[in-house]
């Protein structure tokens, strides 16, 4: 059998805890003459919430959101109902408009290549060890010059090819899956005492 003392003990520790602070107006005396300092106890001021009304609350408030603007006109709802997808502005509206405005010209741009290739090489001091610098030098150059001309809606990548001329033989071949009517390629090739440099440029349609 359990004593007394042991189920008193239990039952104080399944009781809730309190909150204990010393008596705001001073220490009282006791019949001895001593002070006492005892403390008086009150409940928490924060009352907890259970798992079900938190989620109820949640629910509500996602419910909210969806449906539409909150009938308060608090600052934070308001914040909150234009955070939702539902009522976020496209970035590009549909225009049915399945041709470019600025077509791509390849004419042009192809004896635009071949000048600024000739205009870029024709004093640089080639060093076999910045061939590789050389190489993504060329291609962001000429990305460049190709987005200068704002094709609208294309997509533009260069590849730049450099190699030392020692009476080898070298062939450059590329394959690609495009639309024919709306993609282009141009390739342009110059030629030094002792280096070479291939260079193509890929213009993709991107509606």
């Amino acid at each position: 059998m359990k004593s007394v003392k042991e189920t008193k003990e239990g039952e104080k520790g399944k009781r809730s805890k309190k909150i204990g602070f010393s008596d705001p107006q001073g220490d009282v005396e006791g019949s001895d003459g001593r002070k006492s300092t005892e403390k008086t106890y009150r409940k928490s001021t924060y009352p907890r919430e259970s798992m079900a009304a938190m989620a109820r609350k949640s629910s509500v408030m996602i419910l909210s959101r969806l449906m539409g603007p909150a009938m308060t006109s608090s600052r934070a709802d308001r914040s909150l109902y234009d955070r939702t997808s539902m009522y976020v502005v496209p970035r590009f509206q549909n225009t049915y408009r399945l041709e470019s405005k600025n077509p791509f010209r390849r004419e042009a741009m192809q004896s635009m290549m071949d000048h600024f290739l000739k205009s870029y090489l024709d004093e640089y001091k080639y060093v076999p060890k910045r061939a590789k610098r050389l190489a993504e030098n060329l291609s962001e150059e000429l990305r460049n010059q190709f987005k200068l001309c704002q094709f609208e809606r294309y997509r533009i990548m260069a590849l730049v090819t450099v190699g030392d001329k020692q009476m080898q033989n070298f062939r450059c071949v590329a394959r690609a899956l495009w639309d024919p009517e709306n993609d282009d390629c141009l390739s342009c090739t110059y030629e030094a005492p002792s280096f070479f440099v291939i260079a193509s440029v890929w213009i993709v349609y991107f509606e």
